[in-house]
């Protein structure tokens, strides 16, 4: 039997009084706080990341194509296209490709007794363009396309709704401009639902509405749009999809911009927050590594008589050094367990009952989100396994400095 291993559970787990001990169980505390903080920390920056950015998407696919503009943020280009259903075609065929959906927009006065403000129509193409965003609609229904002529039905914003005091079947009216000579156009619309998507800039500005509604106030063939929303199967793809669409099936003027560069201000700050994931790690890994080598020296200082002892009947260095590893095992795995469990019960508890609330008005979303990810886990646990042991070796080489005449006498 291993004699290391022996001794390190002799003292790990059956001495019962000691100061050592102590030291221990506090070290196991602070690992497994470490470690519950490591995974809650990664698990909301996570999950923020990916719940801001998936209600993006749904809002507006997760690649664009349009005519070129210098600005890609400018997401009203006054130049629009025409539908081109051999484009659509291929697209729609392209690997990791789900949807394809035209879309157009048109600015526009809102004004009631409220008050009065611009915004921003945002025309869908058919009943499936609604289909991404339904699970954001709060009150009413999904607009109703006709066959042979364009809906009158609009969809707004809860925000919109609250500011212009407005409800479900209200009738409004909308004034569009066309250009500097031409005096405004008037457009009485329905009000058939009400929808809330957490994004402040998304709902202040944007009303759904048919395309063909639009096009009709332009004076313009059905076949004009603003552009093309490309769905994928997962963001991850995005790179090689863009670039095979660019190159086998645009034109010039056509441009494919993907939505990170659309809204750069917004992917860029998501982006920045797996800069406080990594610093909370290595904060927490940082504390972890000072408790365990506190702890690792304090055992070795009260068990310097029994390195003595080892010594004079003969045992080596590197088999006493394993003793002390052992126990920092001991340590470190009780630690980590107690910390998982911590961590993910809080994440999970999050996940289920929503305990913690954020201002939605300037965090878009309601309550802190979570994405517990094995994989993610696992590596926080191998890599404070895999730190705190390399630490380690350096402060239990301690032990070949030991004299165990001096030692047998310490006291």
């Amino acid at each position: 039997m291993n004699l290391s291993l022996l001794i390190a559970k002799k003292i790990a787990v059956y001495e019962k009084k000691s100061f050592s001990l102590f030291i221990s169980r506090i070290a196991i505390l602070a690992i497994a706080l470490s470690v519950s903080v490591m995974i809650i920390g990664s698990a909301i920056t996570r999950g923020y990341q990916e719940h801001i950015s998936q209600k993006f998407y749904d809002c507006w696919g997760h690649i664009n194509i349009t005519n070129f503009t210098p600005d890609p943020s400018n997401i009203i280009n006054t130049e629009k296209i025409s539908y081109n259903d051999a484009l659509v075609n291929h697209i729609q065929s392209t690997n990791h490709v789900q949807r394809v959906q035209p879309y157009t927009l048109q600015s526009c006065i809102l004004k009631t007794n409220e008050g009065i403000e611009g915004i921003i129509l945002k025309g869908l193409f058919d009943a499936t363009s609604f289909k991404t965003i339904e699970h954001f609609l709060v009150e009413g229904k999904a607009i109703t396309f006709r066959k042979d002529s364009f809906s009158n039905e609009i969809i707004i914003s809860k925000t919109m709704a609250s500011r212009f005091n407005l409800k479900l079947n209200d009738r409004i009216i909308l004034y569009f401009f066309s250009g500097l000579n031409d005096g405004p156009r008037a457009r009485k619309v329905s009000i058939v639902g009400i929808f809330n998507t957490g994004l402040d800039e998304y709902d202040k500005s944007f009303a759904l509405c048919d395309y063909r509604f639009i096009n009709h106030l332009n004076k313009e063939t059905n076949d004009m749009i603003q552009g093309y929303e490309i769905t994928l199967d997962d963001i991850k793809n995005s790179n090689q999809v863009e670039k095979e669409i660019f190159h086998n099936y645009l034109e010039s003027p056509l441009e494919i911009y993907s939505l990170e560069k659309r809204f750069g201000n917004v992917f860029s700050w998501l982006q920045m927050m797996k800069m406080n994931e990594k610093i909370i790690i290595m904060i927490m890994m940082i504390i972890a590594l000072i408790n365990m080598i506190s702890a690792l020296l304090i055992l070795i200082l009260e068990r310097t008589p029994m390195i003595g002892i080892l010594k004079s009947l003969g045992m080596s260095n590197i088999k006493i050094q394993l003793i002390f590893l052992y126990s920092s095992f001991y340590i470190i795995g009780i630690g980590l367990l107690l910390g998982t469990l911590l961590g993910v019960g809080l994440c999970l508890l999050q996940q289920k009952i929503g305990f913690l609330k954020l201002d939605e008005a300037t965090y878009y979303v309601t309550k802190i989100p979570i994405a517990l990810h094995t994989e993610n886990i696992l590596f926080i646990l191998f890599s404070t396994v895999l730190i705190c042991f390399s630490i380690l070796i350096f402060p239990s080489l301690i032990v070949r400095k030991v004299s165990p005449t001096k030692a047998i006498n310490f006291k």
